[in-house]
């Protein structure tokens, strides 16, 4: 059985016929067994090769030698050529659990460890877009925190979202669903992009393409796109609607886009990308349209764009920013 097949196997990348194929292989004889056993243990063995920073090859490679001229003193000159035989096989899965572990660490997402074990995630002061090992695409909003696994043997890509919020632009992977946990709230997909928002006991999901399926307390809601589902961990209630404007993916598309919305919305939205303090002094202008593209750039830019588009007053008192 060719190599490659087998690791393809390991994988789950192999098709139905292939599937089938190789375990009919493995079945019909010991050797065949022993084989793939061998070959599972070299992709095993690089997990442990991928914890440590540094690997001495050469040292590594002295020590095999030392054993393998041991072990063939050992055995009789009638198999010395079997033996070497396997020798030669053992050194070569030596070196491509090697070969293996620099591809890893230097070519794939957070250097391929996630296929063994959890990596954790983190953004500061600003968004950041961090790409998987499926193909994933995560943005994380400014202050948010998850950790993800993909781990080759796994029926499922599992991630904990642990605060703030994030979108997903799911790689579709119909054999190993990508699942999502924020506390009581579970939320799985094959192949989609929707956004998710943890503040408080609720979660907040909306889908831009695809769909999702939300669970909390064996309750579940499927959402189409743009469609919005809000959480309550607590309680477990579930409210779905249609999401009032487009600003919640601010920190994705780096804008903030308003169609004939309320001015409240906006402002809203501006306070929690800036952290800043913007008030609305009279009830009127609370509501009055405003229909605008604003880039996800300077404040102060922005806020001169609101003053010349609607004709506003806009002072600055005691670190608060009143709209008059």
């Amino acid at each position: 059985m060719n190599e490659e097949k087998l690791i393809k196997y390991l994988l789950q990348e192999s098709d139905a016929e292939e599937t089938k194929a190789i375990q009919k292989w493995i079945s019909e004889d010991e050797a065949n067994q022993k084989q793939f056993e061998e070959i599972k243990w070299i992709w095993d063995s690089s997990s442990l090769l991928l914890e440590k920073s540094e690997v001495d090859e050469n040292q590594a490679w002295q020590n095999f030698t030392q054993l393998r001229d041991k072990q063939q003193a050992k055995k009789l000159q009638s198999n010395q050529r079997f033996l070497q035989s396997t020798w030669v096989r053992v050194a070569a899965a030596v070196t491509l659990i090697f070969v293996s572990a620099w591809v890893y660490s230097t070519f794939l997402p957070q250097s391929g460890k996630a296929y063994f074990s959890s990596v954790e995630l983190q953004s500061e002061d600003s968004p950041i877009e961090v790409p998987l090992l499926d193909g994933t695409q995560i943005t994380l909003n400014k202050k948010t925190a998850l950790n993800y696994s993909q781990k080759l043997f796994a029926s499922q890509r599992k991630v904990n979202l642990k605060s703030g919020e994030a979108f997903f632009d799911v790689k579709r992977n119909e054999n190993k669903p990508f699942v999502i946990q924020s506390e009581g709230v579970q939320i799985t997909v094959l192949g989609t992009s929707f956004h998710v928002k943890t503040t408080g006991n609720i979660t907040e999901v909306i889908v831009v393409t695809g769909s999702v399926q939300v669970e909390i307390d064996g309750k579940k809601e499927v959402l189409k796109p743009e469609e919005k589902l809000s959480v309550n961990q607590e309680t477990g209630e579930m409210l779905k609607t249609t999401p009032s404007n487009n600003l919640y993916n601010y920190y994705v598309s780096k804008r903030f886009q308003a169609d004939g919305i309320p001015l409240q919305e906006l402002v809203a939205s501006l306070n929690e990308a800036y952290d800043s303090n913007i008030e609305i002094a009279r009830g009127e202008l609370k509501e009055l349209n405003i229909t605008t593209t604003l880039e996800y750039g300077s404040l102060e830019k922005n806020l001169e764009v609101l003053r010349e588009t609607l004709n506003l007053t806009i002072v600055q008192q005691s670190g608060r920013i009143i709209i008059q």
